[in-house]
């Protein structure tokens, strides 16, 4: 079952993804007069279906992908030259309907990233309270102590902890700073110099948020879910030792890799105990040695301004996009992350195949539904930049072809698409058995 859970989750979030990219494509065609023979989620052959008008609608055995089969979209096959053949289309139209399924698939990731901050609300940090001070950290060489209240930056006042972030990242390159901070009553003025790297928007000052042991999300069959704890619950000792924060709850239990400890926390007025074994989670350690620290599969509770639709949506689009840049500045690496992973032995986790991907998605349901669909958001996102990849047989390689066709006035050759086809499909089978031995190998560790 721990195997089939994940392959489940993957396959319900992987069809519903190919559901919306294939919709796109049959839609648009369909708007533009292109008939439609098929529609099928997944590829070979047809488990069930049905016709309606000169669509046949199938689920197909193969479920990793889909298909919709336009009249006359196959320039092998002779052409009945009729006016809903796609072929026959002007390249205006024949892109818009191949564009039409990456798309799709952003808008929906878009909508989905929307619905999370609507139904969740946007996560917020009302405090200026300061709960960590990173050790040889810039925080620390200017005399910033935990508990410190942050009052102003260069003399404009601050009243939560984004406003402070906002403040700091006016600073400029090498541009000296005033912080002023309340400790212990008595307001103080801290004084430093930004990096020259970019300021504060490229290096840290070294200080978090306080943030008292309340407990969000509960991973689902991890230490903690089965010691009882659940969302709201406030955990007020561990391993003996009075929790007041956060942070001193998270030192301990990473301190206690599959080692039982005893664990109290406050629900409704009561206080419960149990024991929690932490998991051991493997990390890198000094000099690339590995290390492992305890998890218990909890995450911090935080507060969550309600938004509604339309900035909800805007907040949406601003995370497909931030998404898409961290996307687009990885995609020169694939090649080595992939060399590196088969013939290096050093694996940075950013890429796998199907089982990689079954474990990410039955990690995000264990989180509950909220994670699940961020991960869909996630995934979405990527499908669209990968499919307008100019490589044959993607869309944007038909993208790429139209392109040709547009500054040479006629379409390529039979011979040069098949042959393009040829090197893209090895290209992607490539791919494919490349992350396939990625994850055989995470498998045997």
């Amino acid at each position: 079952m721990s195997f089939l859970q994940p392959m489940f989750f993957l396959l319900l979030a992987l069809s519903l993804l190919v559901l919306v990219h294939e919709w796109g494509h049959f839609w648009v065609a369909r708007r533009l007069g292109v008939r439609v023979l098929k529609f099928s989620i997944g590829f070979g052959p047809e488990i069930l279906g049905f016709t309606r008008g000169d669509t046949r609608y199938a689920i197909s055995a193969i479920p990793f992908g889909g298909f919709v089969k336009f009249a006359g979209d196959n320039p092998e096959e002779e052409l009945e030259h009729l006016p809903d053949e796609f072929l026959g289309q002007s390249v205006a139209v024949r892109s818009a309907i191949v564009l039409a399924g990456p798309v799709m698939n952003y808008v929906l990731a878009i909508f989905l990233f929307a619905a999370v901050v609507y139904f969740s609300g946007l996560e917020t940090i009302s405090t200026t309270r300061v709960g960590v001070v990173a050790e040889e950290s810039l925080a620390e060489s200017i005399g910033f102590q935990v508990d410190d209240e942050i009052r102003a930056v260069n003399g404009v006042p601050v009243a939560d902890w984004m406003g402070f972030g906002e403040e700091l990242v006016r600073v400029g390159a090498s541009e000296e700073f005033e912080i002023e901070v309340e400790r212990a009553g008595e307001p103080i003025v801290l004084r430093g110099q930004a990096s020259d790297e970019g300021g504060f928007d490229r290096s840290p000052l070294g200080v978090a948020p306080f943030a008292l042991a309340t407990v969000g999300d509960v991973r689902r069959g991890g230490p903690a879910w089965n010691a009882g704890l659940r969302n709201g619950d406030r955990v007020v000792r561990l391993d003996g030792e009075e929790v007041d924060r956060w942070t001193t709850m998270a030192e301990i239990i990473r301190a206690h890799p599959s080692e039982e400890i005893e664990i109290a926390w406050e629900r409704g007025g009561q206080t419960l105990e149990a024991t929690v074994v932490p998991d051991a989670v493997p990390i890198g350690g000094e000099g690339g040695e590995p290390d492992t620290v305890g998890r218990i599969g909890i995450q911090q509770s935080v507060e969550r301004e309600k938004l509604g639709v339309v900035a909800s949506l805007g907040r949406g689009a601003e995370r497909a996009w931030w998404l898409t840049r961290m996307v687009l500045q990885m995609l020169p690496r694939i090649p080595v992350l992939i060399f590196n992973a088969l013939f290096q032995g050093e694996d940075e986790g950013g890429l796998g195949g199907p089982v990689r991907m079954a474990e990410i998605f039955g990690e995000a349901a264990r989180w509950g539904i909220g994670s699940f669909i961020l991960t869909m958001a996630s995934i979405s996102t990527q499908l669209a930049i990968f499919n307008l990849l100019p490589i044959p047989v993607l869309d944007g390689g038909h993208l790429a072809l139209y392109a040709v066709e547009v500054v040479t006035r006629r379409p390529p050759s039979i011979k040069v698409k098949i042959v393009l086809q040829q090197i893209g499909f090895a290209l992607l089978l490539l791919l494919m058995l490349s992350v396939t031995v990625m994850d055989v190998g995470r498998f045997f560790g």
